[in-house]
């Protein structure tokens, strides 16, 4: 750029030559464009790894973890306390042993499957041992005769979780119903 006193500054190569100076013959041969050229459009690239999001329906929401399991579901139903020994084999049933006004109202209601509270169940073997304990318990805390609940086992298997206190206890193995085993495979 060039400036004279009293002009504004000019921009020689905007305008061919400057003044007193042959324009190269490169220069005279280059066509003047009097309209700005327009570009292509671009293609666009698709990415193979990232699909459309809104190509497809939405995915199934996940089922809310159970809380509740239904006496019918269960099979859950009251059996004679008597007939049970220690060394009975264990069969496909789980084991609950209860005070009549609770047993009553999980037969009417089902079991309520609880992190903080789970429910004891032992196999056969153990409810020999489970109710002497309970008869052996200081007098007034079972005043009544404790009923034995049974379960069928394949309908709880995936909400058991082992519970060696009461295995070693009881001699026969005892689980907890409390559906924590459930939410920790997801």
């Amino acid at each position: 750029m060039t400036s004279k006193p009293g002009r504004p500054p000019v921009q020689f190569d905007l305008l061919g030559a400057q003044p007193g100076k042959k324009a190269h013959k490169a220069d005279a041969d280059r066509p003047q464009r009097t309209t700005p050229a327009r570009r292509s459009p671009r293609p666009k690239a698709e990415n193979p790894l990232q699909t459309d999001l809104f190509a497809h329906p939405l995915p199934p929401r996940p089922k809310p973890p159970r809380t509740h399991l239904d006496a019918e579901e269960l099979r859950l139903s009251a059996v004679p306390a008597s007939g049970f020994s220690p060394q009975a084999a264990p069969d496909s049933w789980l084991y609950l042993v209860e005070e009549p006004d609770t047993a009553s109202q999980f037969v009417t209601s089902g079991l309520p499957l609880r992190k903080s509270h789970p429910i004891l169940l032992t196999e056969r073997g153990g409810v020999a041992h489970w109710l002497t304990k309970m008869t052996d318990d200081p007098p007034g805390l079972f005043a009544t005769t404790p009923v034995v609940l049974r379960l069928r086992r394949a309908m709880v298997a995936e909400w058991l979780e082992p519970d060696p206190d009461h295995t070693a206890e009881f001699s026969a193995p005892c689980y907890l119903l409390s559906g924590s085993r459930q939410e920790q495979e997801r």
